[in-house]
């Protein structure tokens, strides 16, 4: 997203070369950002041949600008004390999950899971030990390939779980 910052669109094999990813990678993760509003894409031709051309929407830049002030709050509070925990950091505590109840229930490993999510392996070990929150975008998904309501699923690591 950074990258169609500085223009008003980039052709796709651009972005992809810049990146140095695979056709399927770059093609993946546009349309995860266009899903979510933050980018468009339309098909012409350039230099003679078919191509993708991809632009950052308004949503885009706006969302890009919140996550880099985020991130500068984040280095800022980092660099003035290492130990200080955000106000929502406190608020919300560590959470917990119920993930690998689930999936083994099932029967699924966490590769299983990992396809149906579309994510990493890695990704599923980490929210699985509580090393990895997930966004709320990823907790509904999990809760839906679970057919069940996130709060089901992630609570604060002071509870047990989910009342029954």
């Amino acid at each position: 997203m950074t990258m169609l910052t500085a223009v008003s669109e980039a052709e796709f094999s651009t972005l992809r070369d810049s990146l140095e990813v695979s056709d399927s990678v770059l093609s993946k993760h546009v349309g995860a950002l266009a899903s979510l509003g933050y980018v468009g894409s339309h098909k012409g031709v350039h230099r003679g041949r078919r191509t993708t051309w991809i632009w950052l929407t308004a949503p885009g830049r706006a969302a890009l600008g919140a996550h880099v002030a985020a991130l500068r709050e984040v280095i800022a509070g980092e660099q003035a004390d290492p130990g200080r925990r955000t106000d929502l950091q406190v608020a919300a505590g560590p959470m917990s999950n119920r993930l690998r109840e689930l999936r083994a229930a099932r029967h699924w490993t966490q590769a299983d899971l990992a396809d149906r999510l579309d994510i990493s392996e890695q990704t599923v070990n980490a929210i699985e030990t509580g090393h990895f929150d997930p966004s709320l975008s990823l907790a509904f998904t999990i809760a839906a390939v679970f057919k069940g309501r996130i709060e089901d699923l992630f609570f604060p690591a002071a509870d047990t779980g989910p009342e029954t």
